[in-house]
């Protein structure tokens, strides 16, 4: 009887190990590198032949005010046409306490999107109107273009 309560004892505990070690697992987070989320959207939505990357560490600092410690991934994808302001910003934080400020700041570069098309390239602004910035995890997007709904969904689905 003895043998028996510790085989059952054993047994059960084991099967809540494995349950409970299941339903953890459940919630993970994916970790992809920034440039397999962009790699992702541009097999559905193929970028034109003038969007460029960004790699200048002055440009990304003048132009969005991130420093280097603050990410520890990123691609920018910016039209080179002055016309169309296209753009596509995917940025993983180096840390969650870095999140906010980086979606702070390209909220404003949004805003500088929206004040410097407004009386210019109206259609372009009603185009940057639509756009948002979003969140998930660590990664901070920014996806400025007619088809940004549907690019910012695959750029979710990847996390």
């Amino acid at each position: 009887m003895k043998k028996f309560f510790t085989v059952s004892v054993t047994f059960l505990l084991t099967v809540f190990m494995l349950t409970a070690m299941t339903a953890c697992s459940g919630g993970e987070t994916k970790n992809p590198a920034v440039a397999d989320i962009v790699s992702a959207i541009t097999e559905q939505y193929p970028m034109d032949e003038d969007m460029t990357q960004v790699t200048s560490e002055n440009l990304i600092s003048n132009t969005y005010g991130f420093e280097s410690d603050e990410y520890s991934d990123l691609a920018i994808y910016l039209k080179s046409s002055g016309v169309e302001m296209d753009e596509i910003t995917i940025i993983k934080a180096s840390d969650s306490s870095k999140v906010a400020g980086i979606k702070e700041k390209l909220e404003n570069h949004l805003n500088n999107q929206l004040v410097s098309t407004k009386d210019y390239l109206p259609e372009q602004y009603a185009i940057i109107e639509k756009c948002s910035v979003v969140t998930k995890g660590d990664y901070v997007c920014l996806i400025i273009s007619e088809n940004a709904d549907d690019m910012v969904k695959i750029f979710e689905n990847q996390l």
